[in-house]
């Protein structure tokens, strides 16, 4: 638990300071049990924040803090990459409003709930992102068999606001389709190319998931990003890598779970330059299809029918 600083601009306000406590983590949960024994019977703002309190506590707390007298409990959640809020609490409450207007201060649009509300906002948003996934998954396999592009078809159907554009969900907690994909066109590029040397780019739980059988025999790096422990359970020949000029020197096959800003924002000219071969199983649509299929020796994409192997 913390206490709340907020400053206020152009109301004349410099330091906003707040009677309260600012719970962020499960484990404030247990702090709060404790300290809601001794706190004063004052007026005070009690702030929930984030993803990691358990579902429904907050409005529990409600009866809890009831008997404090003049305290106002707050459920608050950022989503939509961070740029819009939701707020649980009483629509005319003090700090209901203030943190309205101070987020407005800020260029953030905020939405007023109930508390539980929020909760389940939180609860749903990653079950229908996960399922929003699994749905583009599984029409990219269409889309390969009719001979169509994924890519078009995706931004088609995103161009009705109800579906949207982005459909790949980095945050998932189950990998298992996605490494399906994956190792059945990686298998496909080896059997059929001769490679020696792969590059694996995406994060560490990814390839925990993934049946790694078809490395087997090759010289495998992991470009592991910085905040990111070594690996030493993936492959017991894979060597990680901290930088991506080292990972790709001499590579014969680049495999991309997981597009960061790095490889989103690549020339493809550069990606040549420095593999052996460019031989690319691409998970996340990081290049131009037409472009990659001219520039690359082959080019394999989610749903786009450039399986050269085939």
């Amino acid at each position: 638990m913390h206490p709340i600083p907020f400053v206020e601009k152009g109301k004349g306000v410099a330091n906003l300071e707040v009677d309260g406590l600012l719970l962020t983590r499960d484990t404030d949960v247990k702090g709060w049990e404790e300290a809601v024994l001794i706190l004063p019977k004052s007026p005070g703002l009690l702030l929930v924040y984030g993803e990691d309190i358990p579902y429904g506590w907050t409005e529990s707390e409600i009866v809890c803090t009831a008997s404090l007298g003049g305290w106002e409990v707050v459920r608050m959640a950022f989503f939509s990459e961070k740029v819009k809020v939701l707020i649980g609490g009483e629509p005319d409450g003090y700090w209901v409003r203030t943190l309205c207007r101070l987020l407005a201060h800020d260029e953030r649009v905020s939405l007023v709930c109930k508390i539980r509300e929020v909760d389940e906002v939180i609860r749903q948003l990653p079950r229908y992102l996960d399922w929003k996934e699994r749905f583009y998954l599984e029409l990219g396999e269409v889309c390969d068999r009719e001979g169509v592009s994924l890519q078009t078809v995706a931004r088609a159907l995103g161009m009705d606001r109800r579906v949207g554009q982005e459909w790949l969900f980095p945050d998932r907690t189950d990998h298992a389709q996605l490494c399906r994909w994956i190792e059945r066109e990686g298998r496909l590029a080896t059997e059929n190319a001769n490679v020696q040397r792969i590059a694996l780019w995406g994060p560490t739980a990814l390839w925990n998931e993934m049946d790694t059988s078809w490395l087997k025999g090759k010289e495998v790096c992991l470009l592991s990003s910085e905040d990111e422990p070594i690996p030493n359970e993936i492959y017991k020949e894979c060597s990680p890598c901290d930088q991506w000029q080292k990972a790709l020197q001499n590579t014969d096959l680049l495999v991309i779970g997981r597009a960061d800003a790095i490889i989103s924002e690549m020339p493809l000219n550069e990606l040549v330059h420095y593999m052996k071969q460019a031989n690319v199983v691409d998970a996340c649509a990081c290049f131009p299809v037409q472009e990659a299929c001219n520039l690359l020796k082959s080019y394999r994409a989610i749903g786009e029918k450039t399986n050269v192997w085939e």
